[in-house]
């Protein structure tokens, strides 16, 4: 059988019609292949860092190339450069338009990629179960702080006694944006706080000792 006008050769292996193949399937089949060949299309001559970034955050086909673009002429800092953007477009409701915006910030010269202190406010992040969001505008704040590693010991007095982490870190960031020290905390630990599993970690650890010496 002849294949239809402006249809594209058929992938190796796959029947060319008749048979037991019924028109629904080799239709879906054809419609693959062609989605196959315009996501290699898109995708051609592109980075594979950039091809992989785009992929996980959706990114449209302009913004794929006009980030590969830019990326070509910083190689001196590539690696700093993806580093930020990955975690900079994580949980943005439109990471296209985001991404654009940060490329303009490239042109111009303000763009920071990853830096030690970017590395450790993450680490800290995973710690505290902060969100992608909480996280970089924890670093853009503490990278303006005197003293970013001490602020981070006294956060984390405060985030470990929240069962929502990355809400009170939004209202923290207020103070830390004035100028202002961070204070102890002066309130208990939230159920489902980090804090309340340790204490209740250590409570059913005491409970049981006590239940083996009863026993003894």
């Amino acid at each position: 059988l002849g294949m239809p006008p402006g249809m594209p050769p058929p992938l190796p292996g796959m029947p060319t019609g008749g048979g037991d193949m019924d028109s629904e399937k080799l239709a879906q089949l054809r419609f693959q292949q062609v989605a196959l060949q315009y996501e290699q299309q898109k995708h051609a001559g592109i980075a594979p860092e950039v091809a992989e970034l785009a992929e996980h955050h959706g990114l449209d086909e302009r913004a794929t190339r006009a980030l590969d673009e830019e990326m070509k002429k910083r190689k001196a800092t590539f690696e700093a450069d993806m580093q930020a953007l990955w975690i900079g477009l994580e949980g943005a409701s439109n990471p296209s338009g985001l991404l654009m915006t940060k490329l303009k910030d490239m042109r111009l010269g303000h763009f920071r990629g990853m830096s030690a202190l970017d590395n450790k406010v993450q680490e800290f992040a995973k710690r505290y179960r902060l969100d992608a969001q909480a996280a970089v505008k924890l670093g853009e704040v503490l990278d303006k702080r005197e003293d970013p590693e001490g602020d981070m010991v006294k956060i984390g007095k405060h985030l470990e006694r929240s069962n929502k982490p990355s809400s009170l870190m939004m209202m923290l960031l207020r103070d830390l944006r004035e100028g202002k020290p961070v204070k102890e905390p002066e309130y208990a630990a939230a159920i489902g706080s980090k804090v309340h599993e340790k204490e209740l970690h250590k409570s059913r650890r005491s409970s049981r000792s006590r239940e083996r010496e009863a026993r003894g």
